[in-house]
């Protein structure tokens, strides 16, 4: 809750978890593996997707392409 509470809702049901986005991603981070939910069986699992979530969002393609001047 402490590392992803400011970026994602995360909420115990009963057979697990999931994490919903404060805010939706646009529709490039969408097609570039982004969600906006994650579940996970336990907490640690959890915890790993968000992760990997946090990974992708770091990635080089996240920068915005420089539009050429005409």
């Amino acid at each position: 809750m402490t590392r992803y509470g400011r970026t994602w809702i995360i909420t115990e049901t009963g057979d697990g978890w999931y994490a919903v986005r404060r805010t939706n991603l646009p529709a490039y981070g969408l097609e570039h593996g982004l969600c906006n939910v994650r579940c996970g069986a336990t907490v640690g699992e959890l915890a790993r997707n968000l992760e990997e979530e946090t990974r992708l969002e770091n990635q080089s393609w996240r920068r915005v392409p420089l539009i050429p001047m005409l």
